[in-house]
Formats: C-alpha cells, sequence, structure tokens
C-alpha cells in the first residue's frame, strides 16, 4: 500500500510571540527597549517545516503534544488550516502549551522560550500508524527535545526499516552541552542532518567548516547540509562537498528562515533532485520567508519559490 503522507513531522509545537521594530541594537540588561509591533503565529522548527512542505506540495502529518490550554488550540488550528493531517497531536490536561518570544533586532534575534509540553513529548506520544504510513520523518530541535531524545534513535531506525528515510535538524543547545553522545547513537540512523554553521561548529566542537563536516561523518552522518545565512548552504555528502551561494535580500525577519530551508531542500531531496538543486531550493525558501515577519509568513507556494530563484 502506497503510504498516505509524505512527510511525518514529529517533536515540538508551540506558538511564537515576534516582537518587531526594536530601535536597539541588542538587548542590554537594566534598559528598557521600544518596539513598534507584535505577531503571534505558528513557531517551532518541526511545526514551521512541516507546514512549508504543505505549501510546497508535500502531504504532511505531525505528532506533537500540546496542553489543553489557549496556545494549544492556536496550534493546532495553525496545522488545520495549513492542511496538514493534526490527528497525531495529543493533548495533555493540567500542562502547558510552550511558547517562544523572540526579540527581532536589526542584526539578528534573541529567543525566549518556556518549554512547556515540548519536553514532554517522547516516543509513547507518536501513533504507530502514522509511522506506518509516511515515506519520510523529520524531527527538529534534537536538543530541546529532551523526552523524546533517548528514543529517537530507535524510533528512526523503525522508520528506515519501513523503508523511510529520516531528516534532523539539530537547533540550539539551550544547556550549551551539546551531547555528542546522543548525536552518536542517533546520527546512524538519520539520512540527513541540517544544522546551520554556528550549531555544527557547536555540536563538533571544530573551529572550521570542513573539519566539523569530517567529525559529524565520524560520528555516523551521511548527509549534512549546513545552513550558512546569507552566504547560502553547502552539502557533504560522503566527503564530496557542495555549495550554493545565498540570495541576495534584505531580510525583515529571520524566524524560521532555517526551517524553510529545511523544507526546501527536503521537498527536492524527496524528488530525487541534484545535490545543487537541493541547496538552490533550500536557499531560495529560506530567503522568501526571512523577507516577511514570522516563520510561515512569506512563503506560499511552490510556485513562489520557483519564481523567486529565476528572478
Amino acid at each position: 500500500m502506497a503510504p498516505r503522507f509524505d512527510i511525518l513531522a514529529v517533536g515540538e509545537l508551540n506558538p511564537d510571540l515576534i516582537l518587531s521594530g526594536i530601535a536597539a541594537r541588542g538587548p542590554v540588561l537594566g534598559t528598557e527597549q521600544a518596539f513598534d509591533s507584535q505577531t503571534l503565529t505558528l513557531g517551532s522548527s518541526t511545526a514551521i517545516a512541516c507546514v512549508l512542505m504543505q505549501r510546497l506540495g508535500l502531504a504532511t502529518a505531525m505528532c506533537a503534544l500540546v496542553g489543553d490550554d489557549d496556545h494549544g488550540r492556536f496550534c493546532r488550528d495553525a496545522l488545520e488550516r495549513e492542511g496538514v493531517d493534526h490527528g497525531g497531536v495529543r493533548v495533555r490536561a493540567g500542562r502547558a502549551t510552550g511558547i517562544t518570544v523572540s526579540l527581532s533586532y536589526d542584526s539578528d534575534r534573541l529567543l525566549l522560550t518556556r518549554y512547556g509540553t515540548m519536553t514532554e513529548f517522547g516516543a509513547g506520544d507518536i501513533d504507530p500508524a502514522l509511522l506506518r504510513a509516511t515515506r519520510h520523518v523529520h524531527c527538529g530541535s534534537f536538543f530541546i527535545q529532551t523526552g523524546l531524545q533517548p528514543d529517537l534513535p530507535d524510533l528512526f531506525s523503525e522508520a528506515r526499516a519501513r523503508g523511510c528515510t529520516t531528516s534532523l535538524d539539530l537547533g540550539w543547545d539551550p544547556a550549551e552541552t551539546w551531547d555528542r553522545g546522543a548525536l552518536e547513537r542517533v546520527l546512524p540512523h538519520t539520512d540527513v542532518v541540517l544544522p546551520n554553521r554556528v550549531e555544527l561548529l557547536a555540536a563538533t566542537g571544530c573551529d572550521s567548516i570542513e573539519t566539523a563536516l569530517a567529525r559529524m561523518h565520524g560520528m555516523g552522518a551521511r548527509e549534512i547540509a549546513v545552513k550558512l545565512g546569507a552566504e547560502g548552504s553547502v552539502l557533504s555528502v560522503d566527503g564530496t562537498l557542495c555549495r550554493h551561494a545565498g540570495f541576495p535580500i534584505v531580510p525583515v525577519d529571520t524566524t524560521g528562515a532555517g526551517d524553510a530551508f529545511n523544507a526546501g531542500y527536503i521537498r527536492a531531496r524527496l524528488a530525487d533532485e541534484p545535490f545543487d538543486d537541493r541547496l538552490a531550493l533550500g536557499n531560495a525558501c529560506g530567503a522568501i520567508v526571512a523577507l516577511a515577519k514570522g516563520g510561515t509568513a512569506g512563503l506560499r507556494d511552490m510556485a513562489e519559490a520557483r519564481a523567486f530563484m529565476a528572478r
């Protein structure tokens, strides 16, 4: 039987509260800073990537855990509007859905996250029927998901035994311990790893991209697509390197740009497109999202991504 879904996203689900138009250059303790606007939108790396893959023409489903509260209902409603199957999103009474407050400065952003149910989500919250009904399993924010992290190697292994492919976005480690033992357990079962430059260097303890890629391959990674911001991206597959320059833009808000790259890259990978085309689509999706406020605000569909690349 053919899979019902192209993508099963497993991971954190929460809203983002984005504060924009901050005049100050950066956060400074003991001061008060003004901002121009606020946006409440769907957040979380895994959910943003899932929604954008749906917009790019893939059939998607999500497994996650939220509280029985306004933020949880906001997230489930957002997935429903986007056409993402959210039957695998479980609601836990008496618990609070997490939230991220994004302070968007001209040069970069600062994220403040209350984890809530995102750290409580584990393999037991994943519907086995959905795992059997998909062709690819994606997980984001590896280091935040302390409830899922220990079981993710077995989950990915089971998925791959069923013929699925798997992908992992490392995300930032708030504890900054970068548990390499945990990575070494999951990377051999991961088809593509999607860190950004800072995450790659921190997770490997290296000071150059080339050395870090070699070390991550030594930890079991097969295919590593690294997000380099305005510089574009680089891909390493079994030691073969491919680079693609970024698209020149003036970013409005970088929230979700890395997740948009993930969506474009995975979309092209599932279509078995060449390495350079995977990076190009990932870069384009990331750039489009950075031109709007919120992780899912900018990218509407595959046609928009193709038109952006053509321009």
